[in-house]
């Protein structure tokens, strides 16, 4: 007996595919739109530095609404109608009170500018510095902040408050220190779990008046890091389009889909668990990674044309957690269905076992009482019992699970490629501002290819592993477990997927 094959196979497939530890499967950096408030609170008057920081995606969008002559381009006259109207409903969209008394805030100056973003797109940035002003008094004084803008939107918020000179704060719910150098470096160990400040309370009285500016010792910056470059986006932007170049790009765009499928979250564990416990083949495999890469090419289409022409009503980025959550359901739809039928196939033939083994041993013990002495027929009887043996397999019946269905691998495979990347949605976004439609087109169906290729591999290699484990002698009662386990792996796995979705929605909180 080799009792070691069993957990070879279980441990090949954790490690190929490990489980996902965090609900969200793709990072929507492209899609925030971040908020940063400093509040400096003075003797006689509260200064705000106000920045809104817009990606990718978002800015692609206002750049629509910003070219109102639809030529393509942003003149001055467009950039400065904007500002004006956007300046004044930012505004609106900031409260802030003292002692619980409204106090207007009236804009300093402002600006905005267009950085370079990724892949050839560019991203939004607007600053308002704004006054209001304060009676001194020597009782403290209570004031309120409150961002409500763009409430809708996924993205960094972040509020602090410092005291200028004269000025000591208390009771503060802000800190004094910046964590993102107002929106130019995002802190990365809190990328998956942003900031979400969105109003700050604090106290004011006045103190003595030293010589130095205590606002810039409390308020020391993170120094400015460039920002990381999405390496599957910069392949549309390049410089040159010339036939080397374009098939490099292709097989870069595979390569990059590859490693993207590698990262945590992307359906190997479910494609594992499901071909391991199952008899399927190669063919299956395949299927399973075509069926992946038409979902995600499509996937990604159709949430561009949800960006282009209907974000006004549908938010791209509110879809990623239904979207998440339909796959999680369709997971744990397949997981329940196999582990009920695995399990009831298991105690059927676990039963049937055990009474083909006492049925066995009952005739062993009748034939030994009857026929003591007939050595020539024991012999006989023994040696037709010996050839029958050796006419099975050494694997125990059932240990493979049921067949594949199609509809369960058609199933899968939509929930592996249903949630888009939104590195491809730029590369769309990006091919159709530079008027590169085509070749973006074939970028993102190399990269769907790359990344279904990771799992249509993962799968062909369980299959043959499970073939191959199968030639070997294995304890039969654990092997015989398996299926059911590994359809328990799929129905965790689902379970983790949804409930992740519905954090990442706010309906559920942990």
């Amino acid at each position: 007996m080799r009792r070691w094959l069993l957990p070879a196979l279980f441990a090949i497939m954790l490690v190929i595919a490990h489980p996902p530890l965090h609900a969200e499967a793709h990072p929507l950096g492209n899609f925030t739109v971040n908020h940063y408030s400093r509040i400096d609170v003075g003797r006689d008057a509260v200064q705000v530095r106000y920045i809104v920081d817009m990606a990718e995606i978002p800015a692609f969008q206002e750049r629509q609404a910003i070219d109102t002559d639809g030529d393509g381009q942003v003149n001055d006259a467009e950039q400065s109608a904007y500002l004006s109207k956007q300046a004044a409903v930012l505004v609106g969209g900031l409260h802030l009170t003292v002692d619980n008394a409204p106090v207007e805030l009236r804009a300093v100056d402002q600006s905005l500018t267009f950085p370079v973003g990724q892949g050839g797109l560019v991203t939004l940035r607007l600053v308002l510095n704004l006054a209001a002003p304060l009676t001194p008094a020597t009782a403290p004084i209570a004031i309120g902040y409150r961002d409500t803008n763009f409430a809708e939107r996924i993205g960094w918020r972040e509020i602090i408050v410092r005291p200028l000179d004269g000025v000591v704060l208390g009771d503060s719910t802000a800190p004094t220190q910046d964590q993102s150098d107002e929106l130019r470096s995002y802190p990365q160990d809190m990328l998956s779990n942003p900031l979400d400040v969105r109003e700050a309370r604090f106290t004011m009285t006045l103190g003595a008046i030293t010589a130095g500016n205590t606002a810039n010792a409390s308020g020391v910056a993170v120094p400015s890091r460039d920002r990381a470059i999405d390496s599957f986006a910069a392949l549309i932007a390049s410089k040159e389009l010339t036939p080397p170049i374009m098939l490099l790009s292709l097989l870069l765009a595979f390569g990059l889909g590859a490693a993207h499928a590698l990262t945590p979250g992307h359906g190997k564990t479910i494609v594992a668990a499901y071909l391991v416990g199952s008899r399927g083949t190669a063919r299956h495999a395949i299927f399973l990674g075509i069926t992946t890469t038409v979902t995600h090419t499509l996937g990604v289409f159709l949430l561009g044309l949800i960006t282009l022409f209907i974000s006004r009503f549908i938010l791209p980025e509110q879809l990623y957690p239904w979207l998440e959550f339909l796959s999680g359901v369709m997971v744990l739809g397949i997981g329940l269905l196999l582990f009920r039928s695995r399990l009831m196939q298991l105690l059927g033939r676990t039963r049937a076992h055990a009474e083909h083994e006492h049925g066995h041993g009952h005739d062993h013990d009748h034939d030994h009482d009857h026929n003591h002495g007939h050595e020539h027929d024991h012999d006989h009887a023994h040696g037709h019992s010996h050839d029958h043996d050796h006419g099975h397999s050494h694997m125990p019946p059932g240990v493979n699970g049921q067949p594949v269905t199609w509809r369960s691998l058609l199933a899968l495979g939509i929930s592996g490629g249903l949630l888009p990347c939104p590195s491809a949605l730029v590369v769309l976004l990006s091919a159709i501002a530079l008027h590169r439609v085509a070749f973006g087109m074939l970028l993102i169906v190399a990269f769907s290819i790359g990344l279904a290729g990771v799992l249509t591999g993962i799968g062909l290699l369980l299959v043959y592993a499970r073939q191959f484990f199968e030639r070997f002698p294995t304890d039969g009662r654990l092997l015989r477990a398996l299926p059911v386990a590994s359809a328990g792996i799929v129905t965790v796995a689902g379970l983790v997927i949804a409930a992740g979705a519905l954090v990442q929605a706010g309906l559920l909180r942990v």
